[in-house]
């Protein structure tokens, strides 16, 4: 089994061989959508790299079922253009930003949302309060993004707290700045993850070690 609370600087298809089956409680992946995405939200120039393999929607769904629990689930990010489409999918959970995309502003309705696809196994239970399927958070202000589609903190929490119970190991196969991790950690979970980039590893690490500075101190 792969070391655990560590973000592994790897293809996750090659971290995937190395989990063990039905060993993972829940997974929380935003995979390249494959809409080739560049952010516009800047001045001047985007201070991110276009994000790798973004020219497909790629989601290794046989692989993380094999290492997910019977009891466990994934949460999948997805844009509505380019639809999840598997038989497991149950809901779509439908998380609502506090703006909206510029695009074509004469020929098209701003964009307001994102897709979180959920894909629970048989034995999966909800923890915790009962919630719809239409989410409220705001997305992160471009001058703040450590990662070009990095999702709030406080969404990834909850994700944690309603599939999973303290203790529990979490995997998030496409870790960007590590905020699975760090939502992890907070709700005394344990953690895996994945990512191709260095720098992003380097600035998840970064984010884990001041909150763990934090904790020390208070």
């Amino acid at each position: 089994m792969i070391e655990t609370n560590k973000i592994h600087n790897m293809d996750c298809l090659e971290g995937l061989k190395q989990i063990d089956d039905n060993s993972i409680d829940v997974i929380i992946t935003d995979p390249p959508y494959g809409i080739e995405y560049k952010s516009n939200h800047y001045k001047w120039n985007n201070p991110h790299k276009e994000i790798i393999n973004d020219d497909t929607f790629f989601f290794p769904i046989e692989e993380l079922w094999r290492v997910l629990k019977p009891s466990g689930a994934i949460f999948c990010f997805f844009s509505h253009k380019i639809p999840l489409v598997d038989k497991r999918l149950k809901n779509t959970i439908i998380w609502v930003k506090n703006n909206w995309t510029a695009g074509d502003l004469e020929g098209d309705f701003g964009n307001q949302y994102e897709c979180l696809g959920f894909l629970p196994k048989e034995s999966f239970k909800i923890k915790g309060k009962r919630f719809s399927n239409v989410w409220h958070f705001n997305r992160i202000p471009s001058h703040k993004l450590k990662h070009p589609t990095e999702k709030p903190l406080d969404l990834i929490m909850r994700i944690v707290q309603c599939s999973s119970n303290k203790g529990d190991l979490v995997l998030d196969p496409f870790m960007g700045s590590g905020t699975t991790a760090v939502a992890s950690k907070q709700l005394e979970r344990s953690f895996i993850g994945f990512e191709l980039r260095k720098e992003y590893c380097d600035k998840a690490q970064e984010r884990l070690s001041q909150q763990t500075m934090q904790s020390f101190v208070s």
